[in-house]
């Protein structure tokens, strides 16, 4: 697939060409690379959140925008959970598609070509969302979005976020950081299963710093 599958969205063409880029060329990844299922630990402690409050993950319904290669979503579908991804990326869908055949997961994950923004997501419709690295990416329409997908958790279901903060370069658009005192308060009233900050050297000169959180719905 090339760039002219890609959907139209709100992020820079040449950030999403860069993106692209990197997914097409895994995509020529043999069947035993891909057959790897490599997540971070916001995945991880979501699976421990589950543990914690005894919630079985066998049938939950997951929503996972910008789902990229797909690890996240055939991790949580080796969990026995059936998951929607949504990532704007052609390239992306092809490269979580393949991944989840090679798995064995086909029947648990469905990936769509879509924006992650711009349609409706019926309130308490999901057990699971997560959004983590894409909603600072729809500039004036981050928060809106965030409350948006905040809504669509079930009661007693969990929100998976993360996104960046600074410090981080200059880019042109900014990037609409959402801080860690706004995601608090967001989410008044939901238990924090996991929440924190971190800074990172990705590159020499490059330090960017992150925000994180694994949260439960009231019931």
């Amino acid at each position: 697939m090339t760039i002219s599958n890609n959907i139209n969205v709100a992020t820079p063409k040449k950030w999403m060409d860069g993106w692209d880029k990197i997914y097409s060329q895994m995509l020529s990844a043999p069947d035993d690379e891909l057959a790897r299922i490599d997540v971070g630990h916001r995945t991880q402690q979501l699976e421990h959140a589950l543990a914690i409050t005894k919630t079985d993950t066998s049938g939950l319904k997951v929503l996972e925008l910008g789902s990229g290669d797909g690890n996240v979503a055939c991790y949580l579908a080796r969990l026995g959970c059936h998951v929607v991804g949504v990532d704007a990326l052609a390239s992306a869908i092809a490269l979580a598609q393949r991944k989840a055949k090679i798995l064995g997961f086909s029947d648990r994950v469905e990936f769509r070509l879509d924006d992650i923004d711009g349609w409706s997501i019926p309130e308490e419709s999901y057990d699971v969302v997560i959004a983590m690295q894409c909603l600072q990416y729809l500039f004036d329409r981050t928060i809106p979005r965030l409350r948006e997908v905040m809504a669509a958790v079930k009661p007693g279901g969990f929100f998976v976020y993360s996104g960046n903060i600074p410090p981080h370069f200059e880019t042109e658009p900014p990037i609409r950081f959402v801080t860690a005192d706004e995601l608090r308060t967001e989410l008044e009233g939901w238990t924090l299963h996991a929440f924190g900050t971190e800074e990172r050297i990705l590159h020499p000169n490059d330090l960017r710093g992150y925000v994180w959180v694994v949260a439960r719905k009231p019931l």
